[in-house]
């Protein structure tokens, strides 16, 4: 099984809002994700000083790179705020549409099993 980390902010609880459904696009400033496309992930919690939890899970039905200058048009959909470090900087963001999300109770990533590939997903 794959697993996307997600860090959640004190303000915005990305990771899980992922998991419920509102968050329908996740982005990363390279194409760090286009691998799972087509894939059912864990959606993993990641938060400083604390162990990676998994949420929910989600389906990366698609991939595209968004240019800075329409960035805009999609917030509603990352719900990265205007100004956040998550903010669209640069040329533009990679955005991973998200589907058929579902939240769980949350449990903690088997630490034993697991196979990073990077900072930005894993196997276990």
């Amino acid at each position: 099984m794959y697993g996307i980390y997600v860090n959640s902010t004190g303000c915005i609880p990305y990771a899980d809002a992922i998991a419920q459904g509102y968050k329908t696009i996740e982005t990363r400033s390279r194409d760090m994700l286009g691998r799972l496309v087509g894939e059912r992930v864990a959606i993993i919690k990641t938060r400083r000083s604390k162990s990676p939890s998994i949420v929910g899970y989600a389906t990366i039905t698609g991939k595209f790179f968004c240019p800075v200058d329409k960035f805009d048009s999609y917030r509603n959909m990352t719900l990265i705020p205007t100004g956040s470090k998550y903010d669209c900087h640069g040329k533009g963001k990679w955005m991973y549409t998200m589907s058929e999300a579902t939240s769980c109770t949350p449990y903690a990533l088997p630490k034993n099993k697991v196979i990073n590939h990077g900072r930005s997903y894993c196997e276990y």
